[in-house]
């Protein structure tokens, strides 16, 4: 039995490592070789491309060269993979307008371009509070950021709102909470946000495939448009993904705050948010608020 868990785990493993680094790197390696053998001039010389396959694969190939050959194209996707992984980290940073140098000022720009929009939308929403149009103007300035905007990108905001509305209603540090939290989760909550959280790492891995298409593309240049539509492609799902994972953090907050603060005050049922500091102040041990 147990041999045949351990068979059943390594083949999801196995299925899940080709499907997410082998097949990709394969792709691109694929195309990496048609770019720089056509390069700009002939990017779509069919000819040129089969005499190069003719060449490569001539009688005088044995058998030892193809195997090698073989072996150097599964290391350059595996290499290139774990590439486009690593540049997973730097997309979604620039996704949430994490943006070094001179375009700290464009990031700063836009932050309080979207600033501006949200307070006006918001300052609609209380002159028009109680009457029939709230709905539409709430709606209308959560479409900006559901908290005072932050950021430059939607996405920046709406990943960060769940920190703010759970400090401002029940005034505790999520950074500080989360991990003691995640410990009471029971597993028909645990899997729903590590499952949300894995398709949006996929939506920003698919933005590192991007990326690489786009400096490929320096050399031949189809390959640049396939890198444009990947990036919007991944910046689309890093939406839809960024809010599907938030919305259920912040529910996860909401559904199971109560178990955690009693185990800190017996007296927590209902939440409390007079307790929310004191609670927070345990969780840090006089180590005063993380760096964020």
């Amino acid at each position: 039995m147990l041999t045949g868990l351990v068979t059943d785990v390594g083949r999801k493993l196995a299925e899940r490592w080709a499907a997410v680094l082998v097949l990709p790197g394969l792709v691109f390696t694929a195309l990496a070789a048609v770019g720089l053998t056509l390069g700009q001039r002939h990017w779509a010389d069919r000819e040129l491309l089969r005499q190069r396959l003719r060449a490569l694969t001539a009688d005088g190939a044995g058998s030892m060269r193809t195997a090698v050959l073989l072996l150097g194209v599964l290391a350059a996707s595996f290499a290139v993979a774990l590439l486009a992984d690593a540049l997973a980290g730097p997309y979604e940073r620039a996704l949430q307008g994490s943006w070094p140098g001179p375009l700290g000022r464009l990031a700063d720009r836009l932050t309080e371009r979207r600033r501006r929009g949200w307070a006006a939308r918001d300052e609609a929403c209380r002159d028009a509070e109680g009457t029939a149009q709230s709905g539409a103007l709430e709606a209308a300035r959560n479409e900006v950021a559901l908290v005072r905007p932050q950021c430059p990108t939607w996405i920046g905001d709406r990943l960060r709102a769940p920190v703010v509305r759970i400090r401002l209603h029940y005034r505790v540090e999520l950074a500080d909470a989360w991990p003691r939290l995640w410990l009471l989760l029971p597993d028909s909550t645990r899997q729903p946000l590590t499952e949300s959280r894995q398709r949006l790492d996929e939506a920003m891995r698919l933005g590192g495939w991007a990326v690489l298409y786009v400096l490929l593309g320096a050399v031949w240049w189809p390959a640049a448009v396939a890198g444009a539509a990947a990036g919007l492609v991944a910046w689309r799902r890093g939406r839809e993904r960024a809010d599907a994972y938030a919305e259920l953090v912040e529910s996860a907050v909401d559904v199971h705050l109560p178990e955690l603060f009693e185990r800190f005050d017996p007296e927590a049922r209902p939440v409390r948010a007079s307790i929310g500091p004191e609670v927070t102040e345990r969780f840090r041990k006089g180590a005063g608020p993380r760096h964020r």
